[in-house]
């Protein structure tokens, strides 16, 4: 069970991080300067966050491939999905 709750506080740190990241990118968005001269950066600040969330996720799963399905990024499931 050590293994289960590991996972467990993994998950928590990068739901955690994911929260701090999407802090950052909409504090930085609060200066139209930098969202305009920036927006490509600012989304990959997002998908950072939405990518830690899902590994999250995963790892709190009850069924592991069911998790992976559920990953709404395309190229993260895909990955995930070669692990198997």
């Amino acid at each position: 069970m050590a293994n289960v709750a590991t996972h467990r506080q993994i998950a928590v740190v990068l739901e955690e991080l994911s929260q701090d990241v999407e802090a950052l990118g909409a504090a930085l968005c609060l200066d139209m300067d930098i969202a305009l001269r920036h927006m490509d950066a600012l989304q990959a600040i997002d998908l950072i966050a939405q990518k830690q969330r899902s590994l999250a996720s995963l790892l709190t799963s009850d069924c592991p491939e069911a998790g992976i399905e559920q990953i709404a990024i395309d190229a993260l499931r895909e990955r995930m999905r070669l692990s198997r």
